[in-house]
C-alpha cells in the first residue's frame, strides 16, 4: 500500500516514470534479417555469370520482387506479355542499367529462370516477342537499322582455351578484354512493339528449340550479339538462331531471358 500511494504521489508531483525496458538483438529491420539470394545448384562456382565488374559477379542475381507486389496485369513486374507468353523486358537479370549476364549455359540458364519462378523463352516465343504481332524482321520495324541495336560492335579474336577454363580468373580477364556488351536499355531504339528490349544484338540469348535446324540441340542461341551474326548475310534478325552448340556451352557473347506464362 506504501508504495502504490508513494508512486501515485510522484505522479502528481510531475515525476517521470521508470524507464521502459531495453529490447535486445538486431532490430527486424536490419540487413541480417534478410539473406542474400542464393544462385542455383548448378551455377558454376561463385555465379553463372560475369558482369562488368567480374569479381563481384553475384550482384547479377537480384532477389525476386516482394510477393506484396502484386502486378496489375497477367504479367509480373519487369515482364510484358507478347502473345501467349510474358517475357522479361530486358536480358537477364532484367535490370535496366545492367549489362547482361554471359559466361552461363543452356542449363545454368533454365536454373537461373526457375528459380525465380520463370522458365526459359521457347524458340517460337522469342521470335514472337521479338518481332510483335506483326512478325516483322527486326525489333524496330522491317528494314534493317545498323547500330538502332547494339551490333557495331568490332570483331575481337577470342581465347577460347583461356574461356575454357572458366571460372578461372584468367578466363574471367578474357571476357573482360573481348566485352562489348551495352546496360540493357541504353539504345532506345532497340525495342520490339510490345516493350522488350535489346532482343537482337548485344548479347545473343539461349532459348529452347521449337524448330528445326541442321543440328537439333535441345537449345539454340537467337538474336545474335554486338559483332552481328556468324552466318550470311550477318544482319541480325528476329528469326536468326545459332543452332551450332550443345546446352553445355558457355560463350563471352550468349546470355538469356526469362519467360512465363500469363496468369489466368
Amino acid at each position: 500500500m506504501r508504495r502504490l500511494v508513494l508512486g501515485c504521489a510522484l505522479a502528481l508531483l510531475g515525476c517521470p516514470p521508470p524507464p521502459a525496458p531495453v529490447a535486445t538483438g538486431a532490430p527486424s529491420g536490419s540487413p541480417a534479417a534478410t539473406p542474400p539470394p542464393t544462385l542455383p545448384a548448378t551455377s558454376v562456382p561463385a555465379a553463372p555469370a560475369v558482369t562488368s565488374a567480374p569479381t563481384t559477379a553475384p550482384s547479377a542475381a537480384p532477389a525476386a520482387p516482394a510477393a506484396s507486389a502484386a502486378p496489375a496485369g497477367p504479367c509480373p513486374e519487369g515482364m510484358v506479355q507478347a502473345g501467349k507468353a510474358c517475357i522479361d523486358r530486358y536480358e537477364a537479370p532484367n535490370q535496366e542499367g545492367e549489362k547482361p549476364i554471359v559466361m552461363a549455359n543452356a542449363t545454368e540458364a533454365e536454373a537461373w529462370c526457375s528459380e525465380r519462378g520463370k522458365r526459359l523463352c521457347t524458340e517460337d516465343e522469342w521470335i514472337r516477342a521479338c518481332g510483335g504481332p506483326k512478325g516483322q524482321q527486326f525489333p524496330y520495324g522491317t528494314s534493317y537499322k545498323e547500330g538502332a541495336c547494339n551490333d557495331d560492335g568490332k570483331w575481337k579474336n577470342p581465347s577460347w582455351s583461356k574461356l575454357a577454363k572458366w571460372p578461372s580468373e584468367e578466363a574471367k580477364a578474357e571476357v573482360t578484354r573481348l566485352d562489348q556488351r551495352d546496360p540493357s536499355g541504353k539504345r532506345p531504339g532497340c525495342v520490339s512493339p510490345e516493350g522488350p528490349r535489346d532482343m537482337t544484338g548485344n548479347v545473343a540469348e539461349w532459348v529452347r528449340r521449337s524448330r528445326d535446324h541442321e543440328k537439333n540441340h535441345e537449345h539454340v542461341s537467337m538474336g545474335c550479339y554486338w559483332g552481328k551474326c556468324f552466318r550470311p548475310p550477318h544482319t541480325p534478325t528476329c528469326d536468326y538462331a545459332n543452332y551450332n552448340h550443345p546446352s553445355g556451352w558457355r560463350s563471352y557473347e550468349i546470355g538469356f531471358r526469362c519467360c512465363k506464362d500469363p496468369a489466368k
